[in-house]
């Protein structure tokens, strides 16, 4: 059997990375020729004025454009590379502590900057998954967890996605089925 290298997630995954690397080189590179022909406007402009030329005002008004044009590329380039900043944020970064029950409402031991959930906000379905993947170092795949849980493809399907929107877990592509990964919790 053939291996195929990466999966169509890892593929899209990467080539979204690559199309952020390109986008930062090109704004890079975009703000570096501003820089360097604002530069060489303004020192032909000065040289021209502390040697005394007379000039046509067109050219004065042309080096005001090409300073300008440029002072707007810069901008606009630089804007581009705040803009793509939060594509490299970690996300990921607020903790989640899970209470086993509703009656501990005790904040007192909450470590500071972490959302604490009950279980309260979980379906049994999405209990018995969190239990799981806790049992098996915090990751599992897709299908282990449907064939070891005895939850159909449907139930579990629809509790996994619940749980990537709460903030749970994440779900990482890994070939036909997906990798479950609990990232640290805290289970008080």
């Amino acid at each position: 059997m053939k291996s195929r290298g990466h999966s169509n997630g890892e593929n899209s995954k990467k080539g979204n990375d690559n199309s952020i690397v390109k986008s930062i080189v090109f704004y890079v590179i975009s703000i570096f020729l501003s820089v360097i022909i604002i530069m060489i406007s303004i020192t032909i402009m000065t040289t021209v004025v502390l040697l005394g030329y007379r000039l046509n005002s067109y050219y004065y008004y042309l080096i005001f454009i090409v300073i300008s044009i440029n002072i707007g590329i810069l901008v606009i380039s630089l804007r581009g590379i705040i803009h793509t900043y939060p594509l490299f944020a970690d996300h990921n970064k607020e903790k989640i502590i899970l209470m086993p029950s509703p009656e501990s409402k005790k904040t007192d031991d909450k470590p500071p900057g972490k959302e604490i959930l009950t279980t309260e906000f979980f379906s049994q379905t999405e209990l018995d998954i969190i239990d799981l993947l806790m049992k098996h170092n915090n990751a599992m795949l897709q299908s282990t967890i449907v064939s070891s849980s005895g939850i159909s493809k449907a139930s579990a399907s629809r509790a996994i996605t619940s749980l990537e929107n709460k903030g749970v877990i994440l779900k990482k592509r890994k070939g036909v089925t997906n990798e479950i990964i609990l990232p640290e919790t805290y289970f008080k």
